[in-house]
C-alpha cells in the first residue's frame, strides 16, 4: 500500500452514508486508499485522536460538507470534522473539498439547526480558502470525486517525470555518474537513458 496515496474521508457520518460509500468506491477505482471513520469510540479523546491520526496518514483530505456540523466534544467549541479540516491545513496535504448543492433533496432531520452559524463560517471559509466542488446526489458526488482524483493523479505522474526528466539530463551532462545512480533513475522514470561511457577522471 505504500505506493498508494491514502485519502481521507472526511464528512459528518449519520446524514451522508450513502454519499461515503460513493466515494469510498470513486477511491478504489482510482486505485487509492480510503481512510474513514464510521464509528467514533465514546471516548471524545479517543475520537479527537483518532480522527487526527488518520488525517496525518493521508496524502489528500477529501471533505464532504452537507447540512450537519458534526460532533463537538465536551470542552470544546468546534466539531472533530471541522478538527479534520484543520490538521490538513496545519500539514498543508492537498486538499479536495465537495459541498452538498443548494438543490441537492434532503429530509429536515438532515439539517443541524442548533449549529448553523458554526455550519455556515466553515463552508464560507472552505470556499475561501478552496476549489470547492457543488454536488446534487451522490452518484453526481462520486463522479466528481473520480474526476478530481483522476486529475491528481495526472499532476502527480507529470512532476515525477519532469523530475525524471531532470535526472535523466543530469547524468548524460555527467558521464562521472555511477551506474548505481543510472539504476536508481530507470526505476522512477524513463528507461531509455544513453550509456554516458567510461568514468571520467580515472584510470582508464
Amino acid at each position: 500500500m505504500a505506493d498508494r496515496e491514502i485519502v481521507m474521508i472526511s464528512s459528518t457520518v449519520r446524514d451522508l452514508p450513502q454519499h461515503r460509500e460513493e466515494v469510498k468506491e470513486a477511491c478504489l477505482q482510482q486505485q487509492m486508499f480510503p481512510e474513514m471513520i464510521e464509528h467514533l469510540p465514546s471516548s471524545a479523546t479517543d475520537a479527537i485522536r483518532i480522527s487526527l491520526e488518520k488525517v496525518d496518514r493521508a496524502d489528500i483530505y477529501l471533505g464532504i460538507f452537507g447540512h450537519h456540523y458534526g460532533y463537538i466534544p465536551e470542552g470544546y467549541n468546534i466539531s472533530i470534522t471541522e478538527m479534520e479540516y484543520n490538521r490538513a491545513v496545519e500539514r498543508r496535504i492537498s486538499r479536495i473539498i465537495f459541498i452538498m448543492h443548494e438543490e441537492h433533496a434532503i429530509t429536515i432531520r438532515e439539517v443541524d439547526f442548533e449549529n448553523r452559524d458554526k455550519l455556515k463560517a466553515l463552508k464560507k471559509r472552505l470556499r475561501v480558502e478552496n476549489i470547492v466542488n457543488f454536488f446534487r446526489s451522490p452518484v453526481d458526488l462520486r463522479g466528481m470525486v473520480i474526476n478530481s482524483l483522476a486529475h491528481f493523479r495526472y499532476k502527480r505522474d507529470e512532476v515525477k517525470l519532469q523530475d525524471a526528466d531532470r535526472l535523466r539530463q543530469f547524468i548524460v551532462e555527467h558521464g562521472e555518474m555511477s551506474e548505481l545512480l543510472k539504476l536508481g533513475l530507470k526505476m522512477i522514470g524513463p528507461n531509455d537513458l544513453p550509456d554516458p561511457g567510461p568514468a571520467r577522471g580515472g584510470e582508464e
